[in-house]
């Protein structure tokens, strides 16, 4: 009797609600915020840390979402964790046995971002001792299938036929206003650079995050008799990117000083 083996069994699936319930997001990129406002919708309170916001996250994040100055405050006061951030020597085994002790009895951790963020022994670890009741990652490994409270998902991010769709066309529009303005978003290894273009002249610049490269090319505009009509330079880490709009024709001696200058690695020209 299908009935009666439905009512005998639900009781493995019983679970807490998460209304009313405290969320952590660390990480408020353009996933990690919409997860923080949909969060709110479901009548959760939600804390978000971020140290490198950009602006249009901010820009998007409900104000409802309580800032979190420190990872520990995230740890000390969610009962779900949810971790939206790229591995770096910084996060890398964040979520460890020193960590993991910090975070409230039962908490639920959800890890869609990368594996190795997270101490596989030492989250079992807390699993079994019932200080983390459920682990949920969509990076299974050999250490993490099959153990009672991890949850592992086949890698499911980006699997449904809308977001490789999507992917594509967001790839293709991103290197066509790079090609045609100089605009970069999205790049894996350099920052999100963005100035409005109306036409004219650009020169796009990628260089080492270095000291002294800005004040070197603008001295070589300048001794060109050169106007620079916008700029906007930021860095990601290592590397950084200027991106300058210049009024008029800009000669060949001056790309090729610029190239000239030291650790820069590249020079695009866009008219």
């Amino acid at each position: 009797d299908v009935a009666k083996q439905v009512e005998a069994g639900k009781s493995a699936f019983v679970g807490p609600e998460i209304k009313g319930k405290t969320l952590g997001v660390i990480g408020l990129g353009a996933i990690g915020a919409k997860l923080a406002n949909a969060a709110l919708d479901l009548g959760m309170k939600v804390y978000g840390h971020d140290p490198y916001i950009t602006v249009d996250a901010a820009w998007h994040l409900a104000t409802s979402v309580e800032k979190a100055a420190e990872r520990d405050d995230i740890y000390a006061n969610c009962d779900y964790i949810s971790l939206h951030v790229p591995s770096t020597p910084d996060t890398k085994g964040m979520i460890n046995k020193e960590t993991i002790a910090k975070m409230k009895d039962g908490v639920r951790i959800i890890n869609l971002a990368r594996a190795d963020l997270v101490n596989d022994d030492d989250i079992k670890e807390a699993l079994a001792s019932g200080k983390v009741a459920s682990y949920v990652v969509d990076f299974p490994t050999q250490a993490t299938v099959g153990v009672p409270g991890i949850v592992a998902i086949p890698h499911l991010g980006a699997s449904t036929p809308e977001s490789e769709d999507n992917c594509a066309v967001m790839a293709c529009a991103e290197l066509r206003d790079f090609l045609e303005s100089g605009n970069i978003k999205n790049s894996v290894n350099y920052p999100e650079v963005i100035i409005p273009y109306a036409g004219g002249t650009r020169i796009c610049v990628f260089h080492k995050n270095i000291p002294n490269v800005i004040a070197s090319i603008t001295a070589i505009l300048s001794d060109k008799g050169i106007n620079v009509e916008n700029m906007a330079n930021r860095s990601k880490k290592d590397n950084a990117y200027t991106l300058v709009e210049i009024s008029g024709d800009l000669p060949e001696d001056a790309v090729e000083a610029i190239k000239a200058v030291e650790s820069v690695a590249r020079v695009t020209v866009i008219v």
